[in-house]
């Protein structure tokens, strides 16, 4: 007998194991790319991804013209001060061609998760980013296990709950790959 729970927990695994790339890098070449790639802090410092192994870290892309993104970044501040003595963390990348704009931005939000600024030639480039916000989910290891390339908050929940599940050491659907469309903004290289 299939119990609602049961039918429930089914089809969030679905919805993650099923997720699409949709243009967006996935798998190795991501999570490489990833790693390597040096993100300027807006306090002149520089930071790779790969230093943070051995956490589960959440990688946003967002842009001061993006309207989706404020509200996911709020949100991704509130989990940021969840997960942070858990052993995550929200890093939220600027493809703003302005860094300053970007950082008054960030001031102005209030943020206190891990703000960086990259530009639209770096990483958004090289992850070919059809939209922002675009996120992805690298496990302890730095291993890509998910992209969302929306701002639905049912995907969003079920990024929320992969990422507390990841924490708490229950079993989650493997390689997830991408969620569906929602509110986004196209992204064409142009970051204003």
């Amino acid at each position: 007998m299939t119990t609602p729970r049961l039918m429930h927990a089914a089809a969030v695994a679905l919805a993650i194991a099923g997720m699409t790339g949709g243009g967006t890098a996935v798998g190795a070449d991501a999570g490489a790319t990833l790693a390597n790639h040096e993100l300027a802090s807006f306090d002149g410092g520089k930071t790779k991804l790969s230093a943070m192994r051995g956490e589960v870290v959440v990688v946003n892309f967002w842009a001061t013209w993006c309207a989706p993104c404020r509200k996911e970044l709020t949100l991704f501040n509130g989990w940021n001060a969840e997960w942070k003595e858990r052993g995550a963390r929200v890093v939220a990348i600027s493809i703003d061609k302005d860094a300053r704009k970007a950082r008054r931005f960030a001031e102005e939000m209030g943020l206190s998760l891990t703000v960086v600024h990259d530009g639209p030639d770096g990483l958004a480039r090289a992850l070919d980013l059809p939209s922002v916000p675009c996120t992805y989910l690298l496990d302890r290891d730095g291993k890509v296990v998910g992209v969302v390339r929306t701002s639905s908050q049912n995907e969003l929940a079920l990024l929320k709950g992969k990422v507390d599940s990841m924490l708490s050491g229950r079993k989650t659907p493997p390689q997830a790959a991408g969620m569906g469309s929602s509110a986004t903004t196209p992204y064409n290289g142009d970051s204003r």
